[in-house]
């Protein structure tokens, strides 16, 4: 009897089963979205040297501090300073209406070391994901000039 019943029922079990493989054989799709964000390997912000009021003919020398901000720069690098619009490393010049004061930049506080190209260049190693480096600056005394504001730019290249 029960092989009997195992008849009967077989047909229907094998068709349930023609049934199930029929709906195992579609396909579905979907989208894996991929991202990353990718940082420059180094950057520059320079900034500004606010030297403040030289009085015209002062005695005294005139110093100032400014500063240069490297991110993602780990490593060696080396920074150099052009000669402003003067075009001369060891002869810069502020302007102002056809007018000119003599400064200089420096890599060091005590102001021996010019910031400049080549050999003058600051070359170091820097170990921080962000740096702040100072740049010193100095207006020699004894300059008399007309009363105004004197500017220059100073173009600034890292290599790194």
């Amino acid at each position: 009897m029960r092989v009997a019943q195992l008849r009967k029922l077989l047909p229907g079990v094998i068709s349930l089963f023609a049934v199930t493989s029929a709906a195992k054989a579609g396909t579905e799709t979907a989208v894996l979205t991929v991202t990353a964000t990718v940082l420059s390997s180094c950057t520059i912000e320079g900034g500004t040297l606010d030297f403040g009021q030289y009085v015209t003919g002062q005695a005294g020398d005139l110093d100032g501090v400014g500063e240069i901000v490297l991110t993602n720069c780990e490593g060696q690098v080396t920074i150099a300073m052009d000669g402003g619009t003067a075009g001369s490393v060891s002869a810069r010049r502020m302007a102002n209406a056809g007018n000119t004061l003599d400064y200089q930049l420096y890599r060091d506080p005590s102001r021996s070391q010019i910031w400049g190209e080549g050999g003058q260049a600051f070359l170091g190693q820097i170990l921080a994901s962000q740096a702040t480096l100072q740049v010193f600056g100095r207006i020699p005394g004894g300059q008399s000039v007309p009363a105004g504001t004197y500017t220059d730019t100073v173009n600034i290249t890292l290599t790194f």
